[in-house]
């Protein structure tokens, strides 16, 4: 493949990946810090009707953005050509923090449940997606990191 072809698609699947992080983690965001505490003021058959509708407007987001994240990831982690120590180990552990993060998005998303589920799902989604971001950067700064060979 021609190197400026590569490279601009690295690029694309690098902001692909990026924006739909964003765009998953921010959707949880506004669900679980904006949205949830705004519904406590509805009576309780409106407040089930809002949150089921709610959930049912941003499930095709959902589906979109884990589709595109474990894409472009899959591709992002294939193409790598180098893999400092220490780097298996910590994408592991990043692994099992995002099938968690995508068990409770599929949960959230398809499978009806009232308010206190929703919250506690939201919850765990942002706190896993925060630490999946935290060894992202990790894992980014060991990457740019050269490795030093000693004699």
């Amino acid at each position: 493949m021609d190197p400026a072809i590569r490279a601009v698609l690295a690029l694309i699947m690098r902001w692909t990946h990026v924006i739909s992080v964003i765009t998953l983690l921010g959707g949880f965001f506004y669900a679980r810090l904006v949205l949830a505490p705004t519904l406590i003021a509805l009576p309780g058959t409106e407040r089930r009707a809002f949150g089921d509708q709610a959930a049912a407007r941003f499930r095709p987001i959902l589906v979109t953005v884990v589709f595109t994240i474990l894409g472009s990831g899959l591709y992002n982690y294939l193409t790598k050509t180098a893999f400092p120590p220490g780097y298996h180990m910590w994408m592991g552990i990043k692994l099992l923090l995002v099938l968690h993060v995508l068990a409770a998005t599929l949960l959230y998303a398809l499978v009806p449940g009232d308010e206190a589920k929703r919250n506690r799902r939201a919850t765990g989604i942002i706190l896993s997606g925060v630490a999946i971001v935290l060894i992202s950067g990790g894992l980014r700064y060991l990457s740019a990191t050269p490795v030093v060979k000693l004699p």
